[in-house]
């Protein structure tokens, strides 16, 4: 499955007990780009997908988001029903 990447700068981090999510315009954009993606998604379109689980997936530290951020998991939080 096919996702939107990331672009623009993006921190995700713990500080004191709150999650912090910081970035640029373009950053920022492009997260609520792949949470609407996420949100849009046909769960029965996903093969892999058995019933009862929730669609995410994993943001990564160096790979999509600044090196100082925190691994991310965005989880649909309803499950696939058949």
């Amino acid at each position: 499955m096919r996702y939107p990447k990331l672009h623009g700068s993006i921190k995700i981090t713990d500080e004191a007990g709150m999650i912090v999510i910081a970035g640029d315009p373009e950053g920022l954009r492009s997260l609520g780009t792949l949470l609407t993606w996420l949100a849009d998604q046909d769960l029965d379109a996903w093969p892999y997908l058995q019933k009862g689980q929730h669609a995410h997936l994993h943001v990564y530290p160096r790979i999509d988001i600044n090196e100082a951020s925190r691994e991310v998991e965005l989880m649909r939080i309803d499950p696939k029903t058949s």
